[in-house]
């Protein structure tokens, strides 16, 4: 079911719709809003005012970051998993 959801990130009211469950949308909004309190600390104060977009840029660039290297690391697992049940598969064969 789509819902409106609204969310505040550095001073400003952002309004959007999703159909995630409200669990999921949780956990993501959570997620970004930590993310982005991780790049804020890296500013100065005074720049929260005047550099709001490169804060949110930095904070995607972040997520973006992290996601590459989890679907990497991912399918690395999957080859090293392939790999490993295959040289099983053809010890079962042998005997």
């Amino acid at each position: 079911m789509e819902q409106v959801i609204k969310i505040e990130l550095l001073g400003e009211t952002f309004k959007f719709k999703s159909d995630q469950n409200r669990k999921n949308l949780k956990e993501i909004l959570s997620y970004m809003i930590e993310e982005l309190r991780k790049v804020e600390e890296q500013f100065p104060a005074h720049a929260m005012q005047t550099n709001k977009l490169a804060i949110l840029v930095m904070t995607a660039l972040n997520i973006s970051k992290q996601y590459v290297e989890l679907t990497n690391n991912h399918s690395e697992f999957l080859e090293s998993v392939s790999l490993r049940a295959s040289k099983l598969d053809d010890m079962i064969d042998i005997k």
